[in-house]
């Protein structure tokens, strides 16, 4: 079974919860929000993951790579648990969708899609087919 960890600084991922849930996506992910309380992180960490059978699949997705929450994630990665920092949208419901279990090839060519959806507007010039209306 796979499980989906939202954590974050402050809100932004009960925010990406949301989005997710709104655009299709699953509704039973688990968000953190960190600082928001005087809970310390390392236990939220902690009590979700004790919801878990140790051989399920987890995918771990958050706000900034190499900061306190992200942190707290990387004593629990394993070959089936994954931890991705720099979360997006597209990425979330990419990844989040996927049929098969995961691997890190499969999270890496994701990565690789998401990025491609980052762009400066102002210098971006679309593919415009002549004959599309």
């Amino acid at each position: 079974m796979r499980h989906i960890i939202l954590a974050s600084h402050h809100r932004f991922a009960a925010g990406l919860a949301d989005t997710i849930d709104f655009l299709g996506g699953p509704s039973d992910l688990n968000v953190i929000c960190a600082y928001i309380d005087e809970t310390p992180l390392e236990d939220q960490v902690a009590e979700v993951f004790a919801k878990f059978d140790p051989d399920d699949e987890v995918l771990v997705l958050t706000d900034i790579l190499q900061g306190s929450v992200n942190q707290r994630f990387a004593p629990y990665v394993n070959d089936h648990v994954f931890l991705v920092a720099g979360v997006s949208v597209p990425l979330t419901l990419e990844l989040a969708l996927a049929d098969e279990p995961l691997t890190c090839e499969d999270i890496e060519a994701t990565l690789a899609l998401a990025r491609q959806s980052m762009r400066l507007v102002n210098t971006f010039e679309a593919d415009v087919d002549e004959d599309d209306e």
